[in-house]
């Protein structure tokens, strides 16, 4: 490629960072902190010489200026190849200012990453020529490779702390003077959990976890949908498990509220039939965008992300469902998954901080949380890497208690085990058992903790939902529920009756 077309360069800026380095100390360590001898172009090599000449230098903690170079050029036999004495004051009388350092070094670094995504190119071509095994394969790593040099042009400048606390401050007049309850980010559509998260926030990586079949892949569809519906913004959709017909059936359900066994097998009644009609037409003003390839490449999901923004600038959040499926390359390694889910949670981070959009992607807790004593997760049930723990912004947790009484497994609380020590676990139990008929009330509903077991800029705690298993569908509940549900737990951990009866005292 280099013989068939001229590869960019940008000799001006180039030189500009030079002669910055001779005249500015402060040049010199900005410029070397960015800039690597191969940013330097072959359009005029004497500037790579030059540069490190002065590479050298500073790395013995010699100051750089005309007379060292020089010396350091005429020890490495190399000063009459790079201009010697004249090009070096040539290059200090062509510079305007050092002050613009931080700009020459960015020009520089420009055309630097340009260069090698050409190359890159090139050579993504002649491999191609030779042969491919796998399609999968060779897309994946030819898109790891362009993602790693494309990542070089972030140019990071020392900000002085006055002009980022105008900013903030600036930041903070604009949310003093909307109208979003303290929502600064995307909407959940749950309240109480902004009251949290404050809404997803740009460039974050939040982690949804559950064991299986207790509804996170519900709660994900609800996020996704409300983002889009309710803050009118595209929503990315990965559905890694389950095709899109079928994810397209639950959110029909939940937003029809009409029971997912009844779409799946077409059994309506005339005002079901109304409902969903209505539900469809409401779906469908929505920019909600479902990928629904089954255990995805890393590759190919970054690739139809950073394709999705492209299309959609204002793209306001990505879910992913789930982590545990992406796959890092086309021939998994088991013995290396737990290396492997590091790798993709990081290159979900770097996704989420790139395209500078919230990313949701669901999790699996592993099997030892069952032996918590009264099954409800912790960051340490993560499962397959504590690099999930370390990348995330976010971490909610799921727990349904009814989720174990349907399995058969005891979820002693704290009340029925005090109960049981003084030989009342009858009576515990029978209180505990209360909290089913209240929600008898409410159709199917179970009451669904969502644990915020980590929140890098807010509070953690818990907050309660209503899942709605046959309509996968999550609400609020009323405050006449939440405080029946408080009643009953505060029975169950002092050993009275919620309602007042007298008869078990």
């Amino acid at each position: 490629m280099a013989n068939s077309i001229l590869l960019p360069s940008n000799l001006e800026a180039e030189r500009a960072v030079l002669g910055s380095m001779l005249i500015e100390a402060s040049a010199t360590d900005i410029a070397l902190a960015t800039l690597r001898t191969e940013d330097f172009s072959d359009a005029d090599p004497r500037n790579r010489l030059v540069f490190e000449a002065m590479k050298e230098l500073h790395s013995r903690k010699i100051p750089v200026d005309a007379e060292t170079v020089i010396g350091q050029l005429i020890n490495a036999k190399k000063d009459e190849i790079a201009g010697g004495v004249p090009y070096l004051l040539e290059l200090v009388n062509t510079t305007i200012t050092p002050e613009n350092i931080n700009q020459y070094v960015e020009m520089v670094k420009e055309e630097s990453v340009l260069r090698q995504l050409l190359l890159k190119a090139n050579q993504i071509i002649e491999q191609y020529g030779k042969g491919v095994p796998s399609v999968s394969d060779f897309i994946v790593e030819a898109n790891n490779e362009i993602t790693k040099i494309a990542q070089q042009r972030t140019v990071g400048g020392m900000r002085s702390a006055q002009e980022v606390a105008i900013t903030v401050e600036n930041m903070i007049a604009e949310k003093m003077n909307a109208d979003n309850r303290g929502v600064t980010g995307i909407s959940s559509g749950y309240r109480s959990l902004d009251n949290f998260t404050h809404g997803w926030q740009k460039g974050d990586l939040i982690i949804l976890a559950a064991r299986p079949s207790v509804g996170k892949t519900a709660l994900g569809m609800n996020f996704a949908y409300n983002a889009a519906y309710e803050s009118k913004v595209p929503v990315g959709f990965f559905s890694l498990e389950m095709g899109a017909e079928k994810v397209m059936e639950r959110l029909i359900a939940s937003r029809a509220t009409v029971p997912n066994d009844k779409i799946q097998t077409g059994f309506l009644k005339s005002n079901e039939q109304v409902k969903v009609h209505a539900a469809v037409q409401e779906i469908a003003t929505t920019n909600l965008y479902i990928d629904d390839t089954s255990d995805s490449l890393l590759g190919d999901l970054l690739a139809k992300a950073t394709r999705l923004k492209t299309m959609h600038p204002d793209l306001g959040l990505i879910v992913i469902d789930y982590l545990g499926k992406i796959r890092y390359q086309e021939k998994a390694d088991l013995s290396q998954r737990q290396q492997e889910v590091s790798y993709v949670s990081t290159a979900l981070k770097s996704l989420a901080r790139r395209l500078n959009v919230p990313v949701i992607c669901l999790a699996q807790l592993n099997r030892n949380v069952d032996q918590n004593e009264d099954k409800r997760p912790s960051l340490s049930n993560l499962r397959e890497s504590g690099a999930i723990e370390q990348d995330a912004d976010m971490v909610l947790l799921m727990y349904r208690p009814d989720y174990y009484t349907n399995l058969g497994i005891s979820t002693k609380t704290r009340g029925q085990r005090r109960a049981a020590e003084h030989g009342e676990e009858d009576k515990a139990q029978e209180q505990n058992a209360l909290s089913p008929e209240e929600r008898e009330k409410n159709g199917d509903a179970s009451d669904t903790e969502i644990i915020v077991a980590k929140n890098r800029n807010g509070k953690t705690g818990t907050i309660h939902l209503l899942f709605t298993k046959s309509y996968s569908r999550f609400s609020e509940p009323t405050p006449d529920y939440i405080e029946k549900q408080a009643a009953i737990e505060y029975a169950a951990t002092t050993g009275t009756n919620p309602f007042g009866d007298d008869s078990n005292d």
